[in-house]
């Protein structure tokens, strides 16, 4: 996703956002999301700060049956573009661009915004039974085979 520093009017504009973009991390979360929003571009004097939420989807496995389903998260976009080349300010932050003029590039921001926002754990449904821990099986598609025995012989020396 491009920002035109130089096609930008001063003030507060909106920039909307329909863009597939490679996530590029850990195994079991999506490879790819959508991102679906409008961002607020607001071009300041030496400064454009571009913020907004927005609605990311993609392929996920449940944490708690291991299923593929397809998942939609909130990702919080947020970032500043700075005029001035030769300025310390933000130098240490990603979220920090350095830019006079020209097109910004700003699908690394929002790769970041979408992999920072997205849940720890996620599963495909609040009724996800998961997967027994004694024979494996996805207790959503199918019965358990294990036996009940609750019996637990270290608690029979106690009275």
């Amino acid at each position: 996703m491009k920002l035109d520093l130089d096609r930008t009017p001063g003030g507060r504009t909106e920039l909307p956002l329909d863009e597939e973009i490679a996530l590029q991390w850990a195994e079991g979360r999506p490879d790819r999301a959508r991102l679906v929003g409008t961002l607020t571009v607001d071009n300041l004097e030496g400064r454009v700060l571009v913020s907004g939420q927005v609605q990311a989807a993609g392929m996920a496995v449940c944490s708690r049956c291991l299923a593929d389903f397809d998942f939609t998260w909130d990702v919080e976009i947020s970032c500043m573009v700075l005029r001035d080349p030769e300025s310390e300010e933000g130098r240490d932050d990603s979220m920090v661009l350095h830019q006079r003029s020209g097109e910004v590039d700003l699908d690394e921001v929002c790769r970041e915004s979408a992999v920072l926002g997205y849940p720890l754990t996620v599963v495909c449904g609040e009724g996800c039974k998961g997967i027994c821990a004694g024979c494996g099986r996805n207790l959503n598609q199918e019965e358990c085979v294990c036996e009940a025995d609750t019996h637990d012989p270290r608690w029979d020396a106690l009275p």
